[in-house]
């Protein structure tokens, strides 16, 4: 069976497998981002150096951001504006479900309905919701 060993102040101390890991892993991690760290500048100046340069992907991923977060933000307005026109029990039951992170067990025993019976309104409500949204 190997010995696993770390260094406090200079003295090996025997340690099982586990601790011996969890103690190096930090170590390992720098290192092997060190490497990919390099790796990357070399490929950036050996594409500079044969007169090539890289594409600039910066301002293509800020446009991206900003295009995703508007586009969310633009979803979720219309999500919102939907879900203030469900019917009290149909907004009761998402509201459970999604915002309160209850499973269909759970809201069917607090209400006494079959989950069955839960796993089909929502299913209809969510339905409901897509066709709301769709049209924005």
């Amino acid at each position: 069976m190997k010995q696993y060993y770390i260094k406090i102040k200079g003295f090996p101390i025997p340690v099982t497998e586990e601790i011996y890991r969890a103690y190096k892993r930090p170590v390992w991690r720098e290192k092997k981002n060190k490497e990919v760290r390099a790796e990357r500048e070399i490929s950036y100046d050996f594409m500079t150096e044969i007169g090539r340069e890289p594409e600039d992907k910066s301002q293509e991923r800020i446009d991206k951001i900003v295009v995703d977060k508007v586009f969310s933000e633009f979803i979720s307005k219309k999500l919102y504006e939907a879900l203030d026109e469900l019917d009290e029990e149909e907004r009761f039951l998402i509201d459970e479900r999604f915002f309160k992170n209850k499973s269909e067990r759970q809201i069917g025993i607090e209400t006494g309905i079959a989950q069955t019976t839960i796993n089909y309104q929502k299913n209809k409500i969510l339905k409901k919701l897509c066709e709301k949204i769709k049209n924005f």
